[in-house]
C-alpha cells in the first residue's frame, strides 16, 4: 500500500471515522480498514503501558460505570491513566466509599513514602469529562462489542489525552 493511503487511513483514525465512513473516503475495504485501525489500536495500547511506569505522588481517583461495571482511573499532570495500568495500592475502602457515596465521584491521594501507599486528603466531586467523552463515542459507533471494551476504553483515554492533530503525529510513525 502506498504512503499516501497509510496516512489517509492513519488521519481517518485520528478524526475518529467510523471504519465504514474510512473505507467511503479512502476507497479501500471495510476490512482493510478494520485490519488497520486494529494494528493503531494496538500502537496506542501499548505506548501508553510504557508511559505509565512512574508512580505519581499525588493524583485524583475517579470512575465511571461501563457496562455494570466499575472503571476506575486517575487523573494527575492533566492526564487520565486507568487504574489498573499502575502498580498502586489503594484500599478497596476507598473505591468503595466513592461508588457507596451518591454525592461523591472523586478523592484526592498523596503517597506516603515511608510505607508506599497513598492516603486519602478528601473526597469531591467533579465533572467526569472523560465519562462523557466515552458515552459519546459509544453512541457515534452503537455500542462497542464486550471482547472489545477494554481496548475501545483506552483508546478513548488516548484521545481524550491527545488533540487530534497530536494522534494523527503519533499513528504516521506506525507504518511510516
Amino acid at each position: 500500500m502506498d504512503i499516501a493511503t497509510i496516512e489517509n487511513i492513519c488521519k481517518c483514525f485520528s478524526d475518529d471515522l467510523t471504519a465504514s465512513e474510512a473505507s467511503q473516503k479512502v476507497n479501500i475495504s471495510r476490512v482493510t480498514i478494520n485490519k488497520y485501525y486494529k494494528k493503531l489500536r494496538t500502537f496506542i495500547t501499548n505506548k501508553q503501558e510504557k508511559a505509565n511506569k512512574n508512580k505519581p505522588r499525588y493524583f485524583y481517583l475517579k470512575y465511571f460505570v461501563l457496562n455494570k461495571n466499575y472503571i476506575f482511573y486517575i487523573e494527575y499532570n492533566n492526564e487520565i491513566v486507568l487504574l489498573k495500568e499502575f502498580d498502586l495500592k489503594i484500599d478497596d475502602e476507598v473505591k468503595n466509599s466513592l461508588i457507596r457515596n451518591r454525592k461523591i465521584n472523586c478523592a484526592k491521594l498523596l503517597l506516603k513514602e515511608n510505607n508506599n501507599k497513598y492516603i486519602v486528603l478528601g473526597y469531591m466531586s467533579t465533572k467526569n469529562r472523560l465519562n462523557d467523552f466515552i458515552n459519546s463515542r459509544l453512541k457515534k459507533f452503537r455500542g462497542i462489542n464486550k471482547t472489545n471494551i477494554e481496548t475501545h476504553i483506552k483508546e478513548s483515554i488516548f484521545r481524550f489525552n491527545n488533540s487530534n492533530s497530536s494522534v494523527f503525529t503519533n499513528l504516521t510513525t506506525i507504518f511510516l
